[in-house]
């Protein structure tokens, strides 16, 4: 019975922190209302405390208002279910020992899900990413492997941390740099960076080859719905996708993320594997 207490208790924090979330991505950056309260973005009229149940009431209400009847954005229950299950996962798969510095690191970790979510939500529905979301990422990412070591009395993932944070930002930085901005943005940078101190150098590469191949992959496969569209004068609401068009890079970060954080795939793995399976192959 106790196991399963801690489960239940994040589940209700992860939808309470998904709610929130929700609240900041909305507003964070516009002033369209001077409403400090939660209220409808069609009819402007305050929301019901009864009505800002995470993800019930957004069912109850089958996705309206109830004031003006108009449809809800369905954002509100994917977040929180999502940072939710992130929570339950992370609980799941990397559970903290019982000391002070173990639970400290665990919710570092917690956080920089949250701001990974908040960040990826905010790029898809605005194309931009604010700085203040990369800050509380940055630093959630060093927090952790800091009080990691301090739980293990080794700096091993500090240093370790501290690596792969320089290695990653300084490799997407240098790509900023050669195509001037136009590759990757400094936003990208910085969140490679918090990527790299959170999981150290070699699962950061990892999370980073993930990233890569995910958006590479989805890339060519849109560009190619894309012209098949084209070649039969269809459009479907779709707009031509080319080579010169761009695509954001933080919603692949974030899936090469949680790749590398609750798996144990590994691309640097496979990629030794299928060398031994070539090497062996010419020798013969």
């Amino acid at each position: 019975m106790l196991t399963v207490i801690p489960y239940v208790f994040l589940g209700f924090l992860g939808l309470a922190v998904g709610s929130f979330l929700n609240v900041v991505i909305l507003r964070f950056g516009f002033s369209e209302s001077k409403q400090d309260r939660s209220h409808c973005m069609a009819c402007g009229v305050q929301i019901r405390s009864y009505d800002l149940i995470p993800v019930l009431s957004y069912f109850l209400l089958s996705g309206k208002c109830r004031a003006c009847g108009s449809a809800l954005s369905a954002q509100y229950p994917i977040v929180e279910l999502l940072v939710a299950s992130l929570f339950l996962l992370a609980w799941h798969s990397i559970p903290p020992a019982f000391s002070f510095f173990s639970i400290a690191a665990f919710v570092a970790l917690l956080v920089f899900l949250s701001s990974l979510v908040a960040l990826v939500v905010y790029d898809v529905r605005h194309t931009l990413v604010p700085m203040p979301f990369i800050y509380v990422l940055v630093v959630s990412a060093l927090l952790a492997p800091l009080f990691q070591s301090f739980a293990i009395s080794s700096y091993d993932p500090l240093l370790d941390s501290l690596a792969g944070g320089v290695a990653l930002s300084g490799f997407l930085y240098a790509l900023h740099l050669v195509t001037k901005g136009r590759g990757m943005g400094m936003g990208d940078v910085y969140i490679a960076g918090a990527v790299g101190l959170l999981l150290g150098l070699f699962r950061g590469i990892e999370a980073l080859m993930f990233a890569v191949w995910s958006g590479t992959l989805l890339y060519l496969g849109v560009m190619l719905l894309s012209s098949i569209l084209k070649l039969f004068r269809l459009s479907l609401g779709f707009k031509r996708v080319t080579m010169k068009t761009e695509l954001p890079f933080v919603p692949f970060l974030a899936f090469g993320v949680l790749l590398a954080l609750f798996t144990s795939i590994s691309p640097i793995g496979f990629g030794a594997w299928l060398s031994e399976i070539i090497w062996y192959s010419g020798m013969r």
